[in-house]
């Protein structure tokens, strides 16, 4: 048993680095869309997928984590929907497994919040963990709830409405798997209590911003929204 929780452990953490690594280079190396871009995002798709099963079977089977869960769960379906957004642009039409993974994904934001309010009623309101729950567990229901509302109106979608969609999927994706590795790693960082919320935020801080901005540059480009051309 031993021997396995270490291999569970050690390639959930392989596939944390290979998820940093390719993120970057899908992120911010090559042209979208292009070979490399292609390549490296197939290797932090599957990455995330290794993430979340691993995740799984350490919380089943070695201890139980709310942090491992809640950020398996976000980042994966993340992952998952940046990913079917690009055959869905090409159908125009959400498969079962869409829905399904949407609704799935709304009832695990709402279970995350109720966790995250119980924590918090049992530490009066001071549990960083219920703090962790309710802050991703709004997300992930919102992700889901939003994606929902997507597929049911994709025959009124704007053109490159998946651009958008793919680019916001991967990039919450990623800032999720760095949150992880901030937050497990945050000895390295030698911080002060007082200082220890910093890996909790310092990715969305950044990263939130950044997708706006090349959000609304794409959509700019493609004359979408409020740059619709009357």
């Amino acid at each position: 048993m031993e021997l396995i929780e270490r291999i569970l452990i050690l390639s959930h953490v392989v596939a944390g680095g290979l998820s940093l690594v390719t993120g970057i280079l899908a992120a911010f190396f090559g042209k979208k869309g292009g070979k490399l871009h292609r390549q490296v995002g197939r290797i932090f798709f599957w990455s995330m997928f290794w993430i979340f099963v691993s995740a799984i079977l350490i919380i089943s089977f070695v201890r139980f984590s709310p942090f491992l869960l809640v950020i398996a769960v976000f980042s994966f379906y993340m992952a998952f929907a940046g990913v079917r957004v690009l055959t869905i642009r090409k159908t125009m039409k959400a498969a079962p497994i869409d829905w399904a993974a949407s609704v799935i994904t709304m009832g695990f934001g709402i279970a995350m919040l109720i966790m995250g309010v119980s924590y918090q009623l049992e530490a009066d309101w001071s549990s960083v963990i219920g703090y962790l729950c309710l802050f991703f567990g709004f997300f992930t229901a919102q992700t889901g709830w939003v994606n929902f509302k997507t597929f049911k109106n994709l025959d009124k979608a704007e053109k490159m409405w998946w651009w958008l969609a793919h680019m916001g999927a991967m990039t919450g994706s990623f800032i999720a798997s760095i949150t992880a590795f901030l937050v497990q790693n945050g000895r390295i960082f030698n911080l002060p209590n007082e200082l220890g919320w910093i890996p909790w935020v310092f990715p969305a801080l950044v990263g939130l911003p950044l997708s706006a901005y090349y959000g609304n540059k794409y959509r700019r480009q493609f004359k979408m929204g409020k740059y619709a051309v009357a």
